[in-house]
């Protein structure tokens, strides 16, 4: 095998496949000569590569240019809906659904309730069906759909598509391969808060951050790490469960096994916790706590500040231990940015967008409480924009 420097001819091959299709992407219509002189490719390369994508249907002729001199420039044009994807995200309460183009343009959305008396293989049924009612409704082949990302709420080995410990959900050592082999689409499996962090920095306002912890804030409490733009899960893919990690002597036992674990003290469970201990009101969900009329009432104030104490704690170890460039805060507490601001800012007697410690920022998603879903169906898009696997 031919090689230059430490990349083969095949390796450059593909960075290549990947930098012309990208570009084309970015600027959505171009000319063959103008991918040439931006990506510094020769004539030859960019069009080998051009009459593959054209071939597959990634990238389409869209007219001419006007002429600079000679023949005039043929325009290509990116097209979104060559291929397709779906995202899966699975959490205790909810399972949602997203299908999406290339683009990351969602197609269509839907949500249904996750039941306590629902085995696993009736989840996956009814994510089955779906899936076959969209594909469908929106007369899609199976062809044209590069995979279906799962966002997983526990420790994955996503090279043998393994569930390894889903505590949450009662779920262990579960194998994902009959069902890709049922569905007929190839099946990508991911922990959800790993891929919440991959989808805030390639969808989140905050675009190309390349050192990230993402805390996502659901039944427990999960973390995501991203250092240089890949998502690190470590020899033994277990890093990053700073949601188990102790904070407190307290002698409350963690669905883990363990006590004083942060996600006791930290969770959306625990906020309802402080918020019936303050008020006197049982709540069920995070719309109940984030009643705009209801924030300014000083039980209500005494329950959040008690949770977002807890909740700091934990970042506060994460940021001594790692120092990344930001700590992002999300999951299903995401979709409450502007509330949680307002607390914090409150708390630090300023106003900003962002909480900076150490010279780390730690700012609320920019996604809301859909990154893991939106990471999920990033997944299978890996395998055309990007020439190298987003793990370590």
């Amino acid at each position: 095998m031919s090689r230059i420097g430490t990349l083969s001819q095949e390796q450059i091959k593909e960075i290549n496949r990947v930098n012309v299709i990208n570009i084309i992407k970015k600027n959505k219509e171009i000319t063959k000569h103008e991918i040439a002189r931006l990506l510094k490719l020769s004539i030859p390369t960019v069009t080998s590569n051009i009459n593959t994508l054209l071939e597959e249907g990634y990238v389409i002729e869209a007219g001419v240019a006007e002429s600079t001199g000679g023949r005039k420039p043929v325009i290509l044009r990116f097209n979104a809906n060559a291929r397709y994807s779906f995202g899966i995200n699975i959490s205790p309460d909810r399972i949602s659904i997203i299908l999406i183009n290339l683009s990351a343009e969602p197609i269509h959305t839907v949500n249904f309730m996750y039941r306590r008396e629902y085995s696993f293989y009736d989840v996956l049924e009814m994510i089955e069906e779906e899936v076959l009612r969209m594909l469908e409704e929106f007369r899609i082949s199976k062809s044209d759909v590069l995979g279906l990302g799962l966002s997983l709420p526990g420790l994955v080995e996503e090279d043998k598509l393994i569930l390894e410990n889903a505590p949450n959900i009662g779920v262990r050592d579960f194998d994902f391969s009959e069902f890709q082999e049922r569905l007929g689409i190839k099946v990508f499996i991911e922990n959800e808060a790993n891929v919440a962090a991959f989808a805030e920095t390639i969808e989140g306002k905050n675009k190309n951050m390349s050192n990230v912890v993402y805390v996502s804030v659901t039944e427990g409490v999960g973390t995501g790490i991203i250092i240089d733009n890949q998502i690190y899960k470590s020899k033994h893919k277990k890093a990053g469960e700073f949601g188990h990690m102790r904070i407190s002597d307290e002698n409350m036992k963690c669905n883990c096994g363990r006590t004083g674990c942060w996600e006791l003290f930290a969770s959306k469970r625990a906020l309802f916790k402080y918020y019936k201990e303050a008020t006197g009101v049982r709540v069920s969900s995070l719309d109940n706590v984030f009643i705009r009329s209801k924030l300014k009432e000083p039980k209500v104030k005494i329950a959040i500040n008690k949770y977002l104490d807890y909740l700091f704690i934990g970042i506060e170890n994460i940021v001594l231990g790692l120092n990344p460039e930001y700590v992002i805060i999300g999951g299903e507490l995401g979709k409450y940015k502007d509330e949680m601001l307002d607390f914090v800012n409150a708390k630090n007697k300023f106003k900003s967008a962002y909480i900076e410690y150490e010279g780390t920022r730690i700012i609320f998603s920019d996604l809301g409480d859909k990154g893991s879903l939106i990471g999920a169906a990033l997944l299978p898009l890996q395998e055309v924009f990007h020439y190298k696997k987003s793990v370590l």
